[in-house]
């Protein structure tokens, strides 16, 4: 399922907003839905309103906006235009409705199969029950307040029943059952062998032949079981906690029961790191990563709040890519405020949202005339980072106060100097020092290369 159309006609700061979500004309996927979205704006904008939307349509899911504000004024307000199929060959108009007994009713209309008008029955019973049912995942939220406790691990089974793996109302530690029991399982097979190896050491010590079979019973074992602790580290964390200068610590040290069935981190000479002791940066990788990873979701749509947070920059120029290494086929939403988030986006994939001068929201478009690849006037992806800033997010300066005074400052010492040279005096003591004084300056202000 992917979203191709958001429509609002009157929702809070939202007055007939209307947000195509398809790839322009002139591309080679022109009229299919984003692979990704990213909502920008100031602050009060919507961009996390609309990230809790989306649910509403789709799944008939109560997501935190609507609980603390209800759904009355959600009535006939809301419609989303979805697709579905292996290759988008459904498309669905879903509309909120009237509410019964304070709850919300959404319909679908406008149903079509291939570009044709399909029989509702027909829709309910591929889509619905099918599509939704048995193919495609359930779609997945990572608010920006994410849950971050790893302490008293539970399993998922009442996630299993949730209409949408929400994540601002559940701890992302609850998926690490599915993966825990199988690291649990492995690794005490894995003490079963060592505790034999260990009897066959004690009972014949001397026969070497003993020995080197009991080990080598150990190291076929390895070659042929699942190690999930290894397929975690190669295939989920190492790649971003590398830039920590930690990764998973692959190799079994068994002290106590607490070494059993938990996923621990070292740094680069080996010594473990307490879960207690893990950065907010480490968490937001581990915590982030790892519900995609176990999850595998497949053929939905996910929804990112802010996730910039507690990230360096070098890992947010790479984080919207390795989140999609992780699934497939999956359409995410990302809401921003970070410059650096933001180049890893075509222009047409983000949607800038801003205040009209009546206080309602409305989309910045980055294009001139026709939606065509064409004529939209920047690209994130070849912009520098203070030029995203400048003309995507619409900083007016380019760095502090403090920095503007010295740039006045360093035009005025110019003006002085061109007036001497003019004169001729510019090797007087007056010029000297002014020369001086505009060597020091472009020093301090200088760009780096």
């Amino acid at each position: 399922m992917k979203i191709t159309r958001i429509r609002i006609s009157d929702f809070h700061q939202f007055k007939n907003l209307d947000l195509d979500l398809t790839y322009p004309k002139g591309h080679p996927k022109q009229g299919q839905p984003l692979d990704k979205v990213c909502f920008i704006g100031q602050s009060g904008t919507g961009k996390t309103t609309l990230l809790e939307l989306l649910p509403v349509t789709t799944h008939n899911y109560p997501t935190n906006i609507i609980e603390k504000i209800g759904s009355n004024n959600l009535n006939n307000n809301l419609k989303i235009t979805f697709s579905a199929g292996l290759s988008n060959e459904f498309s669905i108009d879903s509309q909120t409705g009237e509410n019964t007994n304070g709850r919300i009713e959404w319909h679908w209309d406008n149903c079509k199969f291939n570009g044709e008008v399909a029989e509702y029955d027909f829709i309910i019973q591929e889509v619905f029950h099918k599509w939704q049912g048995e193919i495609s995942s359930k779609p997945i939220y990572l608010p920006a307040n994410l849950n971050y406790e790893i302490d008293g691990v539970e399993t998922n089974q009442n996630l299993v029943n949730k209409k949408i793996i929400d994540f601002s109302k559940e701890k992302v530690s609850k998926v690490w059952g599915v993966i825990l029991e199988k690291i649990q399982t492995y690794q005490e097979q894995e003490l079963f062998i060592r505790q034999e190896i260990s009897k066959v050491v004690e009972k014949s010590s001397s026969n070497v032949k003993a020995i080197q079979e009991a080990l080598k019973k150990l190291e076929n074992w390895k070659n042929v079981e699942f190690d999930p602790i290894k397929d975690i580290a190669d295939n989920c964390l190492d790649p971003l906690l590398s830039k920590y200068k930690l990764r998973v610590k692959t190799e079994f040290d068994f002290k106590s029961k607490e070494d059993i069935g938990f996923i621990k981190i070292e740094d680069f000479e080996g010594n473990e790191i307490p879960h207690g002791l893990w950065s907010t940066g480490t968490k937001q990788v581990i915590l982030s990563a790892m519900p995609l990873y176990l999850l595998k979701p497949k053929h939905t749509f996910i929804l990112f709040d802010e996730p910039e947070r507690s990230l360096y920059p070098d890992l947010q120029r790479t984080i919207v890519d390795y989140y999609t290494s992780l699934t497939e086929d999956c359409q995410f939403f990302y809401s921003t405020h970070s410059p650096i988030i933001a180049s890893n986006f075509e222009p047409w994939e983000i949607v800038e949202l801003k205040f009209n001068s009546d206080g309602k929201v409305y989309r910045e478009l980055y294009y001139e005339g026709e939606n065509h690849v064409e004529n939209y006037k920047w690209n994130p992806k070849f912009m520098r980072w203070d030029d995203i800033l400048q003309r995507i997010f619409d900083l007016e300066n380019d760095g502090s106060l403090e920095r503007k005074e010295k740039l006045d400052e360093l035009a005025t010492l110019n003006v002085k100097y061109k007036k001497l040279v003019k004169k001729g005096i510019d090797n007087s003591d007056e010029g000297i020092e002014i020369l001086k004084n505009i060597e020091e300056l472009s020093k301090k202000l200088s760009k780096w290369d």
